[in-house]
């Protein structure tokens, strides 16, 4: 079957550069897939690195939308694709050698399955903080995972997991699964816009676990996530916090009007340690920000660290609440039935 890979980009030519490399030495069969960028507007060298790749890559496809939002790429991406495997990945990977072969096989063999994921490897720019290892977070199937930078790994042997374990930047789909599901909903809206902030791909994950769609973990789908120093900061953190609190009221008010449906599966225990009240209102949303720390005795500038992320958290999804209440257009966006029109209300 082929394999559309999906990449949305924005400013991010010397990443995607890389991205766009790993692929080039996929051992598969290169009429078996397509690669689709959708540039969101970059400014930078990203044309230029799409028409060279485009020369080494058979099946490659160029578009530049300037609709701002992850959701664009996503989305125009899926229109201008035909692949019966739709792979969604972030423009700051590295995929292994063999992960085009992973994620076929694992489709081809397993017919039951609709969503695949697989290991999501730090290849960090510069030496971490001491504090991130509070950050993580282990898993009921084994293995770790760090939601703050899009990080997990669960070991190395195939595994049946909760479809909101299917992250962005490594996250493949049936065609015919995502079409019922509805697609995907806003995620990365630039700050002016943060009332238009969506819950990305968990809303999908959240109509597929719903249904009973079969998700898949297989180490075969490997890639390395870049995290630059810049990420590991407790500013960017505080900034991801905010950014996460308006996701989940978002994802709480579209459950509270009915937009989901009823799970009919049991919820896997939440990672955080965010308070019972906060864990009910946002449904326990397995990519909520972790407010774990996992050592014993924590320092006290890890547990202020904490603290504070959680105050902006609460911040973020206060925030969203009242965009919600007082503006109309942010209402009617945050329930429309899918986001295949991808405009956002105040832009153009």
């Amino acid at each position: 079957m082929k394999v559309s890979i999906i990449i949305p980009t924005y400013n991010r030519a010397k990443c995607l550069q890389n991205t766009l490399a790993s692929i080039t030495v996929q051992t598969f069969d290169p009429n078996a897939f397509e690669v689709i960028v959708v540039n969101n507007g970059s400014t930078d060298d990203t044309a230029e690195i799409c028409n060279r790749f485009g020369a080494l890559l058979q099946n490659f496809i160029y578009c530049h939308d300037a609709m701002p939002g992850l959701l664009t790429g996503r989305h125009k991406g899926v229109e201008l694709s035909s692949g019966e495997i739709l792979s969604f990945i972030d423009d700051d990977v590295e995929l292994n050698t063999a992960w085009l072969k992973g994620v076929d096989k694992a489709f081809q063999t397993n017919p039951n399955i609709h969503l695949l994921t697989g290991p999501n490897l730090p290849k960090y720019e510069t030496e971490p903080p001491t504090w991130l290892a509070s950050f993580w977070s282990d898993t009921p199937y084994g293995g770790r995972y760090c939601t703050w930078l899009s990080l997990m790994d669960l070991g190395n042997k195939e595994i049946d997991v909760d479809p909101l374990y299917v992250w962005g930047l490594n996250f493949s789909i049936r065609r015919t699964t995502f079409h019922k599901l509805g697609g995907f909903h806003p995620d990365n809206i630039p700050a002016q816009l943060q009332q238009y902030q969506g819950d990305g791909e968990t809303g999908l994950a959240l109509k597929a676990k719903a249904t009973n769609c079969k998700a898949l973990y297989t180490p075969s789908a490997l890639l390395y996530h870049y995290v630059s120093a810049k990420r590991m900061t407790e500013n960017y953190f505080k900034k991801r916090a905010f950014y996460q609190g308006v996701c989940d009221s978002y994802t709480s008010l579209r459950r509270n009007n009915n937009l989901y449906p009823p799970q009919k599966v049991q919820e896997v225990e939440p990672s955080s340690n965010f308070s019972l009240n906060f864990y009910k209102r946002v449904f326990a949303k397995l990519t909520r920000i972790a407010n774990h720390v996992r050592t014993k005795n924590p320092s006290k500038a890890i547990r202020e660290l904490h603290e504070n992320l959680n105050k902006k958290y609460n911040e973020g999804f206060e925030f969203h609440q009242k965009a919600y209440s007082e503006i109309e257009t942010v209402r009617e966006w945050v329930l429309k039935e899918n986001y295949w029109d991808y405009k956002l209300p105040t832009h153009g």
